[in-house]
């Protein structure tokens, strides 16, 4: 363990003595309270050091901060490693290349996070420089930017939030390296990834629409796979095979790159709706003898590309512009969400979370829509129930079914609840007297 003395020039030494050896660390003349302090920290590192546990917060966080002269000091005496400084375009780079098990979507997505957190806090800027107050101000910052400098649009907040947890993910993973003592993004708001406001139900008009822009057979499946079979595009279309289309029992296999890392979501069975078995037999007609087992080989003369590298974005906006279509937001999310929203109307969730290829959460925070028609459809539903029990019950327009048979009817749809035998005859109804129901009680004499 560690001992501080006081030397006669006023002073103070820290000794550590690991068995016949001795290390003395320097602190010059200090005040004996900061002396005692730098004691004490020294101590608590010898302790983790031995036993191989981490160092607690607070102690972590002085290493963190202390100047890199008695750093240096701590590290000639064996109390510290050398102080690893990890600029954040450096660590953010190799965060990235680590990490073999994300998807092109996932880094591409992380790599615009990257850029703009490098553009604010500067690529060579030391990561354990970043304050707390640093993080709330690209937080701001983020709010303020304008990302479509033609249309003045600024980041919606579920881009805010994917960001701020990009950052978090960052730090959190520099903590844990033991680099910094504390992410300052840990008290930073993040939000939510929710925004309805960019919810658009695709209708069937603006589906038919849409393939009077497109050219060739594959473009029409491509579509009718969005809106019909809510795949995920264009990941979901990269492992689509002929050979796993289920023509007789009507579904196909679909994989799925995005949630395999999940037990048994790898891939998903969804059904041959009639229309999607209309676009395949179509595009199948077009293939020469002995094609590729893939229905959509990345190697085609029939355009648009299919790769999970690239964007199908450039490509619906041109069928659009053919078509004379004003694209909605997200063309593909929404021909999905559409999908889902109708699809629950028809079947029980868990059919369809099966065939979507989510969760009942992921689903209710992302996907399911509630549309006008809910509404006139929620109230044309309950009206009809009421006139029929009203009707049934002897007060509807009809009026006198209890006059004529004494018989109050149940609302029950069902008639075989209500049917009354034609030779039924008026109930007699009982009148209350004055003595009403309880038996006559002898009266009391006092």
């Amino acid at each position: 363990m560690a001992s501080l003395f006081e030397l006669k020039t006023g002073a103070y030494r820290i000794t550590i003595t690991r068995g016949e050896k001795q290390k003395s660390i320097h602190l010059g003349k200090v005040n004996k309270k900061n002396a005692g302090l730098v004691l004490s920290m020294v101590n608590r590192i010898i302790a983790a050091n031995a036993t191989g546990d981490s160092l607690d917060a607070v102690t972590a966080h002085w290493t963190t901060n202390i100047d890199d002269t008695l750093y240096g000091k701590l590290v000639k005496a064996g109390v510290l490693s050398e102080r690893q400084r990890r600029t954040l375009g450096k660590f953010i780079a190799d965060y990235i290349t680590e990490r073999t098990d994300w998807k092109e979507g996932t880094v591409a997505t992380f790599r615009r996070s990257k850029n703009l957190m490098l553009e604010f806090f500067g690529a060579d800027t030391p990561i354990e420089k970043i304050s707390v107050d640093n993080a709330v101000a690209f937080r701001l910052d983020l709010q303020n930017r304008k990302y479509k400098k033609d249309k003045g649009q600024k980041y919606s907040e579920a881009t805010i939030t994917k960001i701020i947890r990009h950052c978090r993910q960052v730090f959190s993973l520099a903590r844990r390296r033991k680099l910094i003592a504390d992410s300052p993004f840990e008290t930073v708001k993040s939000g939510s990834q929710r925004n309805p406001k960019r919810f658009y139900f695709v209708t069937m008009e603006d589906y038919r629409r849409l393939l009077e822009g497109c050219t060739n057979a594959k473009q029409r499946l491509i579509l009718a796979l969005a809106r019909f079979g809510g795949l995920r595009c264009p990941i979901d279309l990269c492992g689509l095979r002929w050979s796993e289309i289920n023509w007789t029992e009507k579904w196909f296999w679909v994989h799925s790159p995005k949630t395999e890392h999940h037990v048994g979501k790898g891939k998903r069975q969804v059904p041959l709706f009639p229309e999607l078995e209309r676009r395949f037999l179509e595009l199948a007609e077009t293939l020469p003898e002995g094609a590729d087992d893939l229905v959509f080989p990345e190697e085609s003369d029939m355009p648009p590309i299919i790769s999970p590298k690239k964007s199908l974005g450039s490509w619906i906006h041109k069928v659009a512009s053919r078509a004379g279509v004003e694209l909605w937001e997200k063309p593909f999310q929404n021909c999905r969400s559409s999908r889902d929203t109708e699809l629950r109307k028809k079947f029980p969730e868990y059919l369809v979370n099966r065939w979507i290829g989510h969760t009942q959460q992921v689903a209710e925070a992302h996907y399911t829509q509630i549309l006008p028609s809910d509404f006139t459809d929620a109230y044309n539903a309950e009206n009809n129930v009421q006139i029929f029990a009203h009707e049934h019950a002897g007060i509807g327009r009809s009026g006198g079914e209890v006059e004529k048979t004494g018989i109050v009817a149940s609302p029950c749809i069902s008639s075989a609840c209500n049917d009354v035998p034609s030779d039924a005859k008026p109930a007699k109804i009982p009148i209350m007297g004055d003595t009403g129901l309880e038996p006559v009680t002898p009266s009391l004499s006092i």
